[in-house]
């Protein structure tokens, strides 16, 4: 009877799995961009202002690797929500870590403000940290609450 009542407690509730998939579907989408972004082509770069390819070509390769990490670390962690796993929310948290470095290189080192005005600069960068800070406290409560474990 106890040991029934404690697997109750354990199970997730409906938002925990809603939150999961669509955090997946959030990090696949930044996986296609990434993609998007690695095949970007000179036809792609025409279509640019040229503040943008401005922008786009100061960004040295380590930034690249950066957002590579953010991606594939955000996408186990949201795989390791749908496992139920508690080591979800250490690869969220290097994701978000990830993004911060990346977006504040961008917008600080590269001056992306000064290049293409702070609504293009600031847009993407807060909706992707605030996604990811989200995803990362869904991970956190799930801890706590004992909905994910090993």
């Amino acid at each position: 009877m106890i040991t029934a009542t404690v697997r109750a407690a354990a199970r997730p509730p409906r938002w925990y799995w809603v939150a999961s998939w669509l955090a997946l579907l959030w990090m696949l989408s930044g996986a296609a961009a990434f993609v998007m972004d690695a095949l970007t082509d000179e036809a792609a770069l025409a279509q640019m202002t040229a503040a943008q390819r401005e922008l786009y070509e100061a960004r040295p390769q380590w930034l690249f690797a950066v957002y590579g990490l953010a991606i594939v670390s955000g996408l186990a962690g949201t795989v390791g929500l749908l496992l139920r796993k508690a080591w979800a929310g250490r690869a969220l948290a290097v994701s978000l870590a990830a993004v911060v470095i990346q977006f504040g290189y961008t917008v600080f080192g590269l001056r992306a403000i000064e290049r293409v005005g702070a609504s293009q600069a600031l847009s993407l960068p807060v909706v992707v940290f605030l996604a990811g800070a989200v995803v990362l406290i869904v991970a956190l409560k799930a801890k706590k609450s004992g909905w994910i474990a090993g």
